[in-house]
């Protein structure tokens, strides 16, 4: 029956001694502010005022409503800054920041290995998907192409991502995707939706607890449902010619994405990670990407534009944070590039797990 504009309302009508003077702090006109308090008043079955004239003195219910709601308002203040300071620290695990910048590579990363990654990203006709942790819709603009008839619910924490992912969708011309700025936590509290499918992509790795999160979005898949998750792992990479500063400078990356409670080799670890999280019949398939002088297009997308790019975009941190020193990862950054060059060879691996809710 009482929710926080009710605790709202009557302490303003406290603190402003008149409807007037609480409708303008409320930014409510007089009339719905007391549409709403009469409102409260019938739904509780006690008058909270005695009304005389155009004053408003407390009843004995309305002292009590106002003492203990002035506490609750407090304690829900509270919550609310500690909440907005949870998200804040989960925006600030993402290593790789939210600049235009890494938006260009993650579209470069997602564009390079689509065909890898996503050949088999089709899903039933009819579906609903839920896509966590969109970003900047670089993977989310491949899986609505792939899928016209499923309906695709985005999630992100991130505003600023949020609005580049649905321009990038609004400018494909897509009409299939549903995108809400929310945290992967929530998802299970109050009602729940329920999916025919997740696809989450590139997100565990910088989740502290990731078991559990795949335990939480496995309680809104339908049975029978699947759930899709695709992870790099820094661990597999390999190159020609071999270079020590360019394995001190991804070495670099991996403790800084573990000191903010990440892991960037989890790619090893979905398969563990689904069963462990009850998931059954699971399939992960390793999705290598190899690089040579016969593959331009990689050269440029994956090598250039996708990992080195990665590894230049968190220079300032690595640095500031001594896990390498400047001159050793300029030699690193050199190195990653030489890989570019005509007999240069580049691989990398990604991991997708299918499983399904049984």
């Amino acid at each position: 029956m009482i929710d926080s504009k009710h605790l709202q309302l009557i302490l303003a009508i406290h603190q402003c001694g008149s409807l007037s003077k609480a409708s303008q702090k409320l930014n409510l006109t007089q009339s719905a502010l007391s549409h709403q308090l009469k409102n409260l008043e019938e739904s509780l079955g006690v008058a909270l005022f005695h009304r005389v004239g155009n004053q408003l003195f407390f009843t004995e219910a309305g002292k009590e409503f106002k003492d203990k709601g002035a506490k609750i308002a407090k304690e829900l203040n509270a919550l609310e800054q500690r909440i907005q300071e949870i998200k804040e620290s989960q925006l600030k695990r993402y290593i790789h920041g939210y600049s235009e910048t890494e938006a260009q590579r993650l579209s470069n990363q997602a564009n390079s290995i689509a065909e890898y990654l996503h050949f088999d990203s089709v899903w039933q006709p009819g579906s609903t998907i839920l896509e966590v942790g969109c970003g900047v819709g670089a993977q989310t603009v491949i899986i609505a192409d792939k899928n016209p008839d499923c309906k695709i619910v985005s999630i992100d924490i991130s505003k600023k991502s949020i609005a580049q992912a649905q321009q990038k969708v609004q400018e494909a011309g897509m009409t299939n995707v549903e995108f809400r700025l929310q945290d992967v936590n929530e998802l299970i509290k109050g009602k729940k939706e329920i999916y025919d499918h997740v696809f989450i992509c590139f997100v565990l790795e910088h989740i502290s607890e990731p078991q559990q999160v795949l335990q939480n979005l496995k309680s809104i898949i339908k049975p029978g449902g699947t759930i899709t998750v695709i992870e790099g792992d820094h661990g597999s990479t390999f190159f020609y010619p071999e270079n020590d500063f360019a394995r001190k400078v991804i070495d670099a990356q991996v403790k800084l994405q573990q000191g903010k409670g990440g892991n960037a080799n989890i790619g090893r670890e979905v398969y563990p990670l689904l069963s462990k999280a009850g998931f059954q019949e699971i399939v992960v398939s390793p999705r290598q990407i190899y690089v040579d002088g016969t593959r331009p297009a990689l050269v440029d997308g994956f090598i250039k534009n996708t990992f080195t790019a990665m590894m230049q975009g968190m220079s300032e941190t690595v640095l500031k944070e001594g896990l390498v020193s400047k001159s050793d990862y300029d030699l690193g950054i050199e190195g990653l590039l030489r890989t570019a060059e005509a007999d240069g060879v580049f691989s990398y691996t990604f991991f997708k797990g299918i499983g399904v809710n049984l």
